[in-house]
């Protein structure tokens, strides 16, 4: 009797730890799993996948918008989409929306972007030469180092750009307005300003030498 009574108190006890241990090993698996997802989660914030690139071979195309140059698209939804590097000279994007476009070292040489909407969108070293930007709308945009020279910006609104060190010679700006615009080191030479309008804009060791300011208001004296 004394052996048994010695037994069972060893024995009832063994039952509760074995159960808190199991207890214990799936909860931590439970938060290990956890953790795992919630880590491939924030992996997948960070790292979102790009769903305007096409498969290997295949040519780009957004909202019905082909992405090669002298691709003709008129009023395009560009919206948010990724064109870095991407060569459209010549393009036909009149009127088109591209709001926050990615636009970093694209080629718009030649192109055609009247009326476009390029508010926030980057377009930090990008090629535009000789292209239509007449009554296009830049809000929040970034031109920093763009090359932009011999385009033509007349009736275009720029409102709080970055255009430090853009190149703009023999651009031509007729009515444009620049308001509230970083344009340190830009380079405005040869430049038409007839009309244009100034306000409230950095223009520190920007320069503006053999431009027509005639009719400007606000344009910076001394380089006429």
């Amino acid at each position: 009797m004394q052996r048994a009574a010695a037994v069972t108190p060893r024995t009832g006890l063994a039952w509760p730890h074995a159960r808190l241990r199991t207890w214990g090993l799936s909860l931590g698996l439970g938060l290990g799993l956890g953790l795992m997802v919630m880590a491939g989660m924030a992996q997948a914030d960070a790292n979102p996948t790009d769903l305007t690139e096409p498969p290997p071979g295949e040519p780009l195309v957004i909202n019905g918008c082909p992405i090669w140059p002298y691709t003709r698209c008129p009023g395009a939804d560009l919206r948010h989409a990724n064109l870095v590097g991407k060569n459209l000279t010549g393009a036909d994007l009149r009127g088109a929306k591209l709001t926050r476009a990615d636009l970093r070292g694209a080629n718009l040489a030649v192109a055609n972007l009247e009326g476009a909407d390029l508010t926030g969108a980057r377009l930090n070293k990008a090629t535009a030469a000789n292209t239509n930007f007449r009554k296009a709308r830049f809000v929040g945009t970034d031109l920093e180092a763009a090359r932009m020279m011999r385009s033509d910006f007349s009736g275009a609104e720029f409102i709080g750009c970055n255009l430090e060190i853009t190149r703009l010679d023999h651009a031509w700006f007729v009515g444009t307005r620049f308001v509230g615009n970083d344009l340190q080191e830009s380079k405005f030479n040869q430049v038409n300003l007839q009309d244009a309008y100034f306000e409230a804009n950095v223009i520190r060791y920007a320069i503006f030498p053999s431009s027509n300011m005639e009719g400007c208001t606000g344009c910076p004296g001394g380089w006429e």
